[in-house]
């Protein structure tokens, strides 16, 4: 066996697939993921390991931004075939980040157009979006989440992407019968909560019922933000 596929702890392996699946990882993000307890440090010395082995590549954001996409031989080591991933843009990287943020901190796992498509192909439109959905439980009660970025527009601008959400999939028998039964919602993910109270106001006055929206601040959402604007 080649020596950079030798010797992969299960955190390892975790970290590869976490990276793989949101396509980016950062040490705050992997920290809360597989690290509890421990010091950041000692997530930059694993990851620098891993970028030794070439396994993962350190990309600078930033002056004092970073993060971490999978390699070639990442992707070997995950049993899949080695290619290089399209480079992040300032477009995509705020919307990985904020995903990935959510479903660590609530414990949930985004699923792949892939997943979504194969165990849900009765909700599937071709050309309609179908990444970035989550399977949540309210109540005991399970529901389909899509989760909505919020790249720090005009608060109108969320209110008529959720509107169109809504109206693309409405016209799906199955995905009409899952909001009538209460059991899809978006969630829209900000940076801050002055933006998030905006955003509420603006979608309270839509009528998107029985369709539940929510809102999630994602402070590192508005801290990258920040940072792209500098």
């Amino acid at each position: 066996m080649k020596e950079h596929l030798r010797y992969l702890t299960e955190r390892d392996r975790k970290i590869l697939e976490f990276i793989a699946l949101y396509r980016i990882g950062t040490v705050d993000l992997l920290a809360t993921a597989y690290f509890q307890g421990t010091s950041h440090e000692n997530v930059t010395r694993v990851l620098r390991r891993l970028e030794g082995r070439g396994l993962i590549r350190k990309v600078d954001a930033a002056l004092t931004y970073s993060y971490f996409v999978l390699a070639p031989r990442g992707y070997v080591a995950l049993g899949l075939e080695a290619r290089t991933p399209r480079p992040l843009t300032e477009q995509t990287l705020p919307v990985l980040l904020a995903v990935a943020q959510y479903c660590v901190k609530n414990n949930l796992c985004r699923m792949t157009s892939r997943e979504f498509t194969t165990t849900f192909p009765e909700l599937c439109r071709p050309g309609m979006n179908s990444s970035n959905y989550v399977v949540i439980s309210d109540g005991g009660k399970s529901k389909l989440q899509i989760l909505v970025v919020d790249r720090g527009g005009a608060a109108h601008r969320i209110k008529s992407r959720v509107g169109r959400i809504i109206g693309q999939r409405k016209g799906i028998p199955d995905f009409a019968s899952l909001m009538m039964a209460g059991r899809f919602r978006i969630t829209v993910l900000t940076g801050t909560e002055e933006q998030q109270a905006k955003i509420e106001r603006r979608v309270s006055r839509a009528k998107f019922s029985p369709v539940e929206v929510t809102s999630y601040v994602i402070p590192e959402l508005a801290e990258l933000l920040m940072l792209r604007k500098k």
